[in-house]
């Protein structure tokens, strides 16, 4: 079986997204105000930076765009990418066959 880096990479980090936030909501509550913008702020570092880092995976053909073209921002997506929009270029076991 082949492991899909970007959806490991983007599963991976959604939950610890998902845990994070639930601790501070824990912390502050879910209607509180500061909450409220630390939760925009932290989405937004964590799709800006994860998306970078797939655009830098694509550029150097580790990552190729899903067939699904789906947003990061959509979360989890029951394809083969996990909702990530990228998978491997080349498959481990087919350069182990050669």
């Amino acid at each position: 079986m082949n492991i899909q880096i970007a959806r490991l990479i983007f599963l991976t980090t959604l939950t610890i997204l998902k845990k994070t936030l639930d601790l501070l909501a824990f912390k502050l509550g879910k209607d509180d105000e500061s909450y409220k913008y630390i939760r925009e702020q932290i989405f937004d570092y964590f799709y800006r930076e994860i998306k970078k880092l797939f655009k830098t995976l694509e550029t150097n053909k580790i990552l190729k765009r899903c067939s699904c073209k789906t947003s990061l921002r959509k979360g989890y997506k029951d394809c083969e990418c996990g909702g990530s929009g990228y998978l491997n270029c080349k498959s481990k076991d087919k350069e182990d066959e050669k």
